[in-house]
């Protein structure tokens, strides 16, 4: 099955590019456009048929692979991965068999013209070599595009409309031409109108005729690859088609080669085709960088739900902080009254004691282990001798009444020295034991009552 759809594409490439070479020559030759017969102008005539020849070759050998690649349809060899590499090769083989069958099929051109050609002339002595040779060069310019135009369809559209468009003019200009009875064989340019009332620039620029190059060029680049660039095909493609068709007409006038003559039609044609090719790639760059139906406002989307979901993240951000602040304030708030009580100073140990206290009775019996804490039995506890608290603090008996005595007996003026007291104002304190033994009891003697009162303050 796959054989015989190659087999058929590139039998159609072949035939149709046959088909349209023909199908043009002959149009050529009944519109008067190509001549091979020496006039009186037969410079001019012979400059302008060698560049259609090589035009209408390149342009068959495009139209023949468009259409053996269109008519393929369903035929048409589809890799399973057409991403990966041989893939690509099967795509790229397709194209350049088709382009190459869509040539064969235009060298029906190169006879066509060259037995029309044979007769001799001044300044050429094989005009049948030379009109061959040209049709043999458009084929090979036609090959190369013809497998850009397989590979975007915009580049295709380009060849077709800008086809089209030579042969509207060719045919309007003979008509003007025949209506005035003029000679037909200079009537027609290909890719130009000849204004005869015009404006030169340095003798050899047509104006009018430079204008209307460019402005076609720019209108037919940009309304060819409009299709092709709304559907969204490959950018690259829809760039460059603009490009295609005038660079054909440049080729042939480059081939043709016109001699330099001043207010000649030709020379003006070959200085503005390079031209007119810069500005049909710019009517397609432009449609390039339009881009396919909808981008703008898919753009437009995109950047919208950028700048929300920016805006949503920022706001996440500022509502974490503010949680995060509120946090940590309400943990500082609860840390706050123990911070204050273990910031706050103790109380110093004089302003208990400028409390007013109750006397306590001697001897008064606690309620319990936390009236004896408390500060208002102080005295209590203090005086009560030998005690243990509820928190393990032993009072002593003598502690005890020095306490006391401080706190509630008013002092009294000090007793006047007397021998028994010292420098000091201590009275004399007797020995615990005698430094003498007596003769009667070898065992210390004890100190008086009087001796033990002596060691602290005097009481009533």
């Amino acid at each position: 099955m796959a054989a015989r759809s190659w087999a058929t594409s590139i039998f159609t490439a072949i035939g149709v590019a046959a088909g349209a070479g023909a199908a043009q020559l002959g149009l050529g030759y009944g519109l008067g456009i190509i001549s091979w017969q020496p006039t009186g102008s037969s410079a001019t005539v012979w400059v302008s048929s060698l560049a259609w020849v090589a035009w209408l070759a390149a342009s068959s050998t495009v139209i023949g692979a468009i259409c053996a690649d269109r008519l393929a349809g369903a035929g048409t060899p589809v890799p399973a991965d057409p991403d990966s590499i041989g893939g690509q090769a099967l795509i790229a083989a397709w194209r350049v068999v088709i382009a190459l069958a869509a040539a064969v099929g235009s060298l029906i051109i190169v006879p066509l013209v060259a037995i029309p050609a044979r007769t001799p002339r001044p300044d050429n002595a094989a005009p049948y070599f030379t009109a061959g040779g040209y049709a043999i060069a458009g084929l090979i310019v036609g090959l190369l595009i013809a497998v850009g135009a397989l590979a975007a369809r915009a580049i295709a559209a380009n060849i077709i409309a800008s086809s089209a468009w030579l042969w509207t003019l060719a045919v309007v200009a003979v008509a003007d031409v025949v209506r005035a009875d003029g000679d037909t064989a200079t009537a027609a340019q290909l890719g130009t109108w000849q204004f005869t009332d015009a404006t030169w620039v340095n003798g050899m620029v047509n104006l009018p005729g430079a204008l209307l190059m460019l402005a076609i060029a720019l209108v037919i680049g940009a309304l060819a690859a409009w299709p092709a660039g709304r559907r969204g095909d490959n950018r690259v493609g829809v760039a460059v088609s603009g490009a295609t068709g005038p660079l054909l007409v440049a080729l042939a006038y480059f081939l043709a080669a016109p001699a330099l003559g001043e207010h000649d039609q030709h020379l003006s044609a070959f200085v503005i085709a390079p031209y007119a090719v810069l500005a049909g790639l710019a009517g397609s760059v432009i449609v390039s960088a339009i881009g396919p139906r909808g981008s703008r406002a898919k753009a437009r989307a995109v950047r919208r739900a950028a700048a929300e979901e920016r805006d949503a993240r920022s706001a996440a951000e500022y509502s974490d902080w503010a949680a995060a602040l509120a946090e940590a304030d309400a943990a500082d708030d609860r840390r706050r009254p123990s911070d204050d009580n273990a910031d706050s100073p103790a109380e110093p140990v004089h302003a208990s004691a400028s409390r007013t206290r109750e006397p306590v009775s001697v001897g008064a019996e606690l309620d319990s282990a936390t009236d004896l804490e408390s500060d208002a039995y102080a005295p209590s506890r203090a005086y009560g001798g030998s005690s243990e608290s509820a928190t393990g603090r032993t009072y002593t008996s003598d502690a005890a009444k020095r306490a006391y005595a401080e706190d509630t007996v008013d002092e009294e003026p000090a007793p006047a020295p007397s021998a028994s007291t010292t420098s000091s104002g201590r009275a004399a304190v007797a020995p615990l034991w005698p430094t003498e033994a007596t003769s009667g009891d070898s065992s210390p003697s004890k100190p008086s009552s009087r001796s033990k009162r002596g060691r602290g303050k005097p009481t009533e």
